[in-house]
Parts: C-alpha cells; structure tokens; sequence
C-alpha cells in the first residue's frame, strides 16, 4: 500500500455519498440557494467539487481542463441561471471522479512527497501530500454543506440515504 491508498478510498466513498446525495433531486432543488438565497446551491457545491477533481488530477501532472472552473471555480454561487443541470452535473462528475481515482490510485509516494512549486501554498502546504490532506477536508466540508442543504429543502437526511444503501 502506498501513501495514495487512504486518498483513493476517499474519493471513492464521496462517490458513494454524491451518488446518493445528487440522485433523486428535481432540477428546480438542485438551484434552490440556501441561507434564504445568499448561500449555495446543490448544483454549485457539486459544480465547485466537481473543479477541485479536476485540480487534483493537475496536482498530480495531469494536463486536463476543468470543465466548471469559469461557473464553480472562484466564482460565488449564484441564482443557478445558466448552471448545467444537476443530471448533466452528475454525469461530468462520474466522468471527472473515474479520472480522478486512475490518477490518484497510480501515484508514488515520492510523487506525494515531492515539494509544490513555487511558494507555499495558502493553507500552509509544502508538499503536493498536504494539499491533498487540505483538498479532502475541502471536500468533506462540502458533503456536508450538501446533506444540509438538502434537509433545509425536505430531502431525505444523508446518513439515512447511506445507511438505506448499504443495506
């Protein structure tokens, strides 16, 4: 096993979660804003992860584009008017994680290990590991912004849709 395998498993168990937490949304629920419409939406939390996917596999030497960098990248959340639809989020997300798993599952250690370029990175990073470490609790962050936000709109809480999938 090498320092990757711990990243790899979760990845794969956010992909467990997204496909519960994203599935059974109508496309209107997924733009509904939370905070009384100044916070995030469904479709802009799964747009937003759906980037740092993709910063990952570029963390990692992978010459791709993310495909939500202009709309979930930097960019606040917005009313969700001209957000892909959540169905259409879900399939680039499926398509951008199985990348994402391939590339992290192949990584070395002295991959992991080796320092960022340039200067340290916001978060205090000095080796591409740590800002792997800061990229899942980014993400984990998100899951459960994505479980609240889903409660607030009358959905079915996510530890209730798990414990029903793992059935």
């Amino acid at each position: 096993m090498n320092m990757s395998t711990p990243i790899a498993e979760s990845l794969k168990f956010t992909d467990f979660i997204m496909s519960l937490v994203a599935s059974d949304l109508s496309s209107e629920d997924a733009v509904k804003r939370s905070r009384g419409d100044q916070g995030a939406s469904i479709s802009w939390v799964v747009g937003h992860l759906l980037h740092y996917r993709y910063l990952i596999m570029q963390l990692l030497g992978a010459d791709v584009a993310s495909p939500t960098a202009e709309q979930f990248g930097n960019e606040p959340a917005s009313d969700g008017d001209g957000y892909p639809d959540i169905a259409e989020l879900r399939k680039m997300w499926n398509e951008g994680s199985s990348r994402t798993q391939e590339i992290v599952a192949a990584a070395s250690d002295e991959q992991l290990m080796a320092p960022l370029g340039g200067p340290d990175a916001p978060h205090g990073e000095k080796k591409v590991l740590d800002t792997l470490v800061f990229y899942m609790w980014h993400e984990s962050y998100h899951m459960g912004q994505l479980g609240t936000i889903r409660k607030q709109l009358g959905y079915k809480a996510t530890a209730d849709l798990a414990v029903e999938a793992s059935s």
